[in-house]
């Protein structure tokens, strides 16, 4: 029953982290109606948005490039902020998909060029996912 519950929480975060790099700020929002749109101190816009599952909630965050005339603002690096107690099942699902761990917590995907970090504070377990242009 353990395996059966962490595998469809494998599911649902394989779709779920997948789903914001690349993805446009209007579609973002279209997807999420419960956003909050901010600047970082360094002028990064970012939209915020929680994600509810049945016993914790995940905060998301998507940094969106930079503001051109005609081109639509899209997502670029991910933050997903949820519980320490999950920390487990992040790891579980990097090694699962056979990602190259790196130093630390810190994984490559490279087939899609993604890297992810892995912080815990505080009770905390934050997962920073970024495109990576290196080889």
């Amino acid at each position: 029953m353990k395996n059966v519950i962490t595998l469809i929480i494998l599911i649902f975060t394989t779709l779920t982290v997948s789903a914001q790099i690349g993805v446009s700020k209007s579609k973002i929002i279209q997807n999420n109606s419960d956003y909050i749109l901010d600047v970082t101190e360094d002028g990064t816009e970012y939209i915020t948005y929680v994600v509810e599952f049945d016993n914790y909630d995940r905060h998301v965050a998507c940094y969106l490039t930079n503001k051109e005339d005609d081109e639509e603002q899209i997502c670029y690096r991910v933050a997903y902020i949820e519980p320490s107690s999950e920390t487990d099942n992040w790891v579980r699902y990097f090694n699962n998909e056979n990602f190259i761990k790196l130093e630390g917590m810190t994984w490559k995907d490279y087939e899609h060029s993604m890297l992810y970090e892995v912080v815990v504070k505080d009770g905390s377990c934050l997962v920073i996912k970024s495109y990576d242009e290196k080889l």
